[in-house]
């Protein structure tokens, strides 16, 4: 079972990987070129998050992309190569460069009998031991990597061998701990942090110095990634010597193996390389609480992977891999879910092994749902403000990330074999992936919510069936994971749970009464809603009525029962012919489980655990199977009233898709977009071009005077696209059209093409006027 070390230098790998590929994307993307990209395309990437469903844009924007993927992927690699070849290296030069720098020789022979009396205690004969002839302090120290490890003794443990036997055998002991457990991890993490300072950090600050361009808020997010990757190695650092002390205390025999521990000040206590003395010792008087997951270790780690998955996402998303339209989502959602899964079932089997006690499993689960959260807002490339739905989203997946942790904790104190522990393992991560994994469409959900979904809402209860149906991108897939939450503790406790289904074939009688009896009304989608409320209601009434007598995975399988009755029943009121009348009333088994599961968990709030008839679950197991059946099956219902407006059709007032975007962007960003990606360039050599022509107008010279004619109507004339503005995209139209018109009148004039009728003069004195209004404007 991997120890808190472990854990901890995961978490160091991840934050050092998430801020390598953040550092080296800004080097990646140090020329404008998205922003050329996005400006040629007409398609602007801001923070709004709107959908332009013009494909013709996005094709003409991955194109343009596919230019630069080849640079960036190597940039990318190249850093992370970079990082973890520095590190390897500084890995296994280390060792040697310790002995000559510090000039360790053999120990003498009067320290080798009892050194190899102690390595066998160890079960490490084959330690070498040297000596520090320059430190005259009574100490020690485990080093080396894979190949070779190393205990030094400090000059002054000779003479603590002669005075004090006892203590000196702590002390080394102490350290062939080390070399039994952790010396590889810690020279591992000590050389990945001087390669993220030497490859990572200070270039980054250097470059930052010579040519500062980025907002402070960036530099913000960068300073906290590097203050994480810090505090991760000292989190490393402190938990070996914890697993040390409980290898010394066995050892000897002793809780209390060390005549004094040196106190630590308060910097010490929160930033030293090691722990408290009063922690150490609580560590050696209970081994046992090593095992308890920490709610700090789990969060560190659930920020780790949460950032590394946002940059490696946003790396890819540069690569323009990451995207709608291949199967990118859900591979990265995957892998996610693997990693969380791994995580929280080393928070389950710790947990379990400790004993389940009272928040042992629900502080580990807050912690990965904060971790959830705060990694998402410490997103280098999050720019999204912090409103109430997101607020809410993050209350609701912290919620969830605990109750996850919670039932997989318990699903784990029930595992008696092989094939219990990896049920439970696959099983949660379809959990992780379906009940968890939903936080990256939280970004982008209010703004559906606002603009496809708003639209269609009543502003009444309907809106609360609607807006879960139609947020919800993995509406079967969340069928099967709250199946799967009262199936699994079933089949892992073997039991078949009569008291429940009895009452929850009581239940689903009442609910076909409930049911029935508010009928299809006239308008079928509320009706139908209305339906789908009452059978949620019924679920409520019937799992706190019986949480007497049923505990909460009782109380789960009683609702999910009412629900598939419930579906059944609004199914047959709805129907017309083969047909049903309403979207909902076709599907209602997509909602249900989710309403029902939190019904059941209310209503089962003071539930007491009670033994049930051991059996076969395998009915269960066929129930769960029909359950998932139904939610991937339905009436159809064609003619049924749609959820969402019909787009309307363009009239002879309304821009086509391929004139301008059908859903607005945040004007502030696409402009400063625009800006950089040579609208600004634009403009000044429109401007320049202008002064040069009126310079000449002056001097009345025909010579002087063609030239700058024609070089304002071609520069007037090019095409380049105008800024995402309404208001100043119509003025750069009209100034450019101004320009160009009487520009190319001067120049048709001079050469004797046409006879000037007075164009050439009231199109450049309109264009002067219009390009003053519009340098004011871009101001």
């Amino acid at each position: 079972m991997p120890s808190g070390t472990t854990l901890r230098f995961v978490s160091l790998v991840l934050l050092a990987i998430a801020t390598t590929l953040f550092v080296f994307g800004q080097y990646a993307g140090m020329s404008p070129e998205d922003e050329r990209c996005q400006v040629n395309a007409g398609l602007y990437l801001t923070s709004l998050h709107f959908p332009d469903h013009d494909e013709s844009r996005w094709v003409a924007y991955r194109a343009c992309m596919a230019e630069l993927v080849v640079p960036r992927a190597l940039w990318l690699s190249g850093g992370l190569v970079l990082l973890f070849a520095v590190s390897l290296l500084i890995y296994l030069v280390r060792p040697a460069w310790r002995i000559r720098r510090r000039k360790l020789v053999p120990v003498p022979e009067e320290l080798r009998e009892s050194l190899a009396e102690l390595a066998g205690q160890a079960g490490l004969p084959d330690t070498t031991f040297l000596l520090d002839p320059t430190s005259t302090r009574a100490g020690g120290a485990a080093f080396g990597n894979h190949r070779h490890k190393y205990v030094v003794l400090n000059a002054g443990m000779l003479v603590l061998h002669r005075t004090d036997s006892a203590t000196f055998r702590a002390i080394v002991l102490h350290e062939l701990a080390h070399v039994r457990s952790d010396v590889t991890t810690t020279y591992a993490t000590l050389a990945l942090w001087r390669a993220f300072v030497l490859v990572v950090l200070v270039p980054y600050l250097v470059l930052v110095a010579i040519d500062w361009s980025g907002s402070y808020a960036l530099i913000g997010r960068l300073g906290a990634l590097v203050a994480l990757v810090f505090l991760a190695r000292v989190a490393v650092l402190r938990a070996r010597e914890h697993h040390a002390d409980v290898f010394v205390a066995r050892w000897t025999g002793s809780a209390e193996p060390y005549r004094t521990l040196a106190p630590s000040g308060r910097f010490q206590r929160w930033f030293g390389l090691h722990p408290a003395p009063a922690a150490r010792s609580a560590a050696m008087r209970e081994p046992d609480s090593l095992l308890r997951p920490g709610f700090w270790e789990v969060l560190g780690c659930t920020l780790a992977v949460q950032l590394a998955w946002w940059h490696l996402r946003a790396g890819l998303h540069a690569l323009t891999w990451y995207r709608a339209d291949n199967e990118s989502f859900l591979v990265l959602r995957a892998g996610w879910a693997v990693l969380i899964t791994a995580l929280i079932g080393l928070i389950a089997w710790r947990g379990a092994a400790f004993g389940a006690r009272r928040g042992v499993f629900a502080l580990p689960g807050l912690a990965v749902g904060l971790g959830l959260v705060l990694g998402e807002r410490l997103d280098t490339y999050n720019i999204d403000p912090v409103t109430l739905p997101s607020a809410l989203a993050a209350l609701v997946l912290a919620g969830t990330a605990v109750l996850v942790a919670i039932w997989a904790g318990y699903c784990a104190t029930l595992v008696r074999a092989r094939w219990h522990a990896w049920f439970l393992g696959l099983s949660t991560t379809v959990v992780a992936f379906t009940l968890l994994g939903w936080f990256p469409e939280a970004r982008y959900a209010y703004s559906t919510l606002r603009d496809d979904i708003g639209p269609a809402l009543h502003q009444s209860v309907v809106d609360v069936v609607l807006v879960p149906f139609l947020l919800n991108s993995h509406r079967v897939l969340t069928v099967v994971s709250l199946a799967l939450v009262w199936l699994v503790p079933l089949v892992l406790r073997r039991e078949f749970p009569k008291a429940a289904l009895a009452t929850g074939a009581a239940g689903s009688v009442l609910v076909t009464f409930a049911v029935t009896l508010l009928g299809s009304g006239t308008d079928p989608l509320i009706s139908s809603v209305r339906q789908v409320v009452a059978v949620v209601i019924v679920q409520f009434v019937v799992v706190f009525a019986a949480s007497r007598w049923l505990d909460r995975i009782g109380a789960l399988l009683v609702a999910w029962l009412i629900g598939l009755a419930g579906t059944g029943v609004i199914w047959l009121t709805h129907l017309q012919g083969t047909e049903v009348d309403s979207v909902i009333a076709a599907r209602p088994h997509q909602v249900l489980p989710l309403f029902g599961t939190l019904a059941a968990l209310a209503g089962s709030l003071y539930a007491v655990r009670r033994g049930e008839h051991q059996g076969r679950p395998w009915a269960l197991i066929g129930l769960a199977v029909v359950s998932v059946a139904v939610a991937s099956w339905w009436p159809k219902a064609p003619n049924a009233a749609p959820l969402l407006p019909p787009a309307a059709a363009p009239t002879s007032t309304t821009p086509t898709a391929t004139t301008t975007s059908p859903k607005p962007v945040d004007p502030a960003e696409a402009m400063r977009a625009w800006k950089a990606d040579g609208g600004l360039d634009r403009l000044a050599a429109v401007e320049r071009a202008n002064l040069a022509l009126w310079a000449e107008v002056t001097q009345d010279n025909d010579a002087r005077l063609e030239p700058t004619c024609v070089a304002l109507a071609q520069l007037a004339g090019e095409t380049f696209s105008p800024p995402p503005d309404a208001t100043i995209g119509a003025l750069w139209t009209e100034t450019l059209q101004a320009l160009h018109k009487g520009a190319q009148a001067c120049a048709d004039a001079i050469q004797g093409r046409t006879k000037d009728d007075g164009t050439m003069a009231r199109e450049l004195m309109m264009g002067r006027s219009r390009l003053a209004e519009l340098i004011t404007a871009l101001r």
